[in-house]
C-alpha cells in the first residue's frame, strides 16, 4: 500500500462503513484504528446493533474516510471495499492493542471488537490537483 493512503487513514479516526440489508444499504459510522502490514480496518460496536446482525449475514462492506475538518481545495477520503473477519484469537488480540492504544476510553464502554480487511481502496487528494486519485487492491 503507497505510504500516502495508508498515513491518511491513519490520521484519521472516524469510518462510515455500509452492510447490505437486503437489497438496501445500511451504513453506521465508528471510531476506527488502522493496522497497516495486514489493512485491517478496527472498530468495535455494541452487542445487538442492527449492523452487527447484517454483518453475520454478509460480512461484504463498503466504505469512506474523511477527515474531521473538511477543506474542499484540498478535499482528501477514501473509498474502500473489504469483509469483515471471523473472530480468531490471533486478529482479536492485534486488534484488541490497535483499537486500545488508540482509544483507551472504549474500554469502559460495552462492545465487540471487529477487524475489517480492505480488499480496495480509491484515494482521492485533491492536494495533489484536483480529481487526483490513486488506486489500491489487496
Amino acid at each position: 500500500m503507497d505510504s500516502s493512503i495508508a498515513e491518511f487513514i491513519a490520521s484519521c479516526k472516524v469510518a462510515t462503513i455500509c452492510a447490505i440489508d437486503g437489497e438496501q444499504p445500511y451504513c453506521f459510522n465508528c471510531y476506527y484504528s488502522f493496522i497497516e502490514a495486514d489493512a485491517l480496518l478496527i472498530y468495535k460496536s455494541s452487542y445487538s446493533t442492527h449492523h452487527e446482525k447484517l454483518i453475520e449475514q454478509n460480512p461484504k462492506v463498503a466504505g469512506t474516510i474523511i477527515p474531521e475538518q473538511i477543506d474542499l481545495t484540498t478535499l482528501r477520503g477514501i473509498q474502500f471495499e473489504g469483509i469483515v473477519l471471523k473472530d480468531s484469537y490471533d486478529i482479536m488480540m492485534k486488534a484488541s492493542s490497535a483499537y486500545y492504544l488508540k482509544f483507551p476510553f472504549a474500554m469502559a464502554v460495552p462492545g465487540k471488537i471487529y477487524a475489517l480487511a480492505i480488499s480496495k481502496i480509491k484515494f482521492t487528494d485533491n492536494s495533489k490537483g484536483f480529481g487526483f486519485k490513486q488506486h489500491w487492491e489487496k
